[in-house]
């Protein structure tokens, strides 16, 4: 009995001599992903409720930033356009057309502040999309 088991070890040890494990290979993209530069402008002007020309030009500088931020977001993501028509009589009743950006944005740098004439103020704003924005997209 103990030959046959012998035996039988030894069988299994040569079957198992011949297996040997795959290295597996790193994953590479099938394309290479180089980090982009979007870039956008936004304006904004005083409100006329302002309380003095300091409030007013600071407030038209945020609004400049929200518009290039917005701006941004729009060349990164997309627009999202929605629309609702109604018509009667063949008489087109109503028409409403909304655009909407659901997105977040991280790591946007303020490029160049422009203040104009008028009051009115333009940013122009950047930011570099890296690998991290790719993996995203499926």
């Amino acid at each position: 009995m103990d030959r046959k088991v012998t035996a039988v070890i030894v069988l299994f040890a040569l079957a198992l001599a011949g297996c040997y494990v795959v290295p597996a290979k790193e994953a590479t993209p099938r394309y290479e992903w180089t980090p982009i530069t979007l870039r956008a402008t936004g304006a904004g002007v005083p409100p006329p409720r302002a309380v003095n020309p300091a409030q007013a030009r600071l407030m038209a500088r945020r609004a400049a930033k929200l518009d290039a931020l917005r701006n941004l977001l729009e060349q990164a993501y997309g627009v999202n356009i929605t629309s609702r028509s109604s018509v009667r009589d063949f008489v087109l009743q109503s028409d409403s057309i909304r655009a909407r950006v659901d997105a977040y944005i991280k790591g946007a740098r303020i490029v160049d502040v422009r203040y104009l004439q008028d009051g009115s103020v333009e940013v122009e704003m950047e930011v570099v999309l890296g690998y991290d924005f790719r993996r995203i997209f499926p």
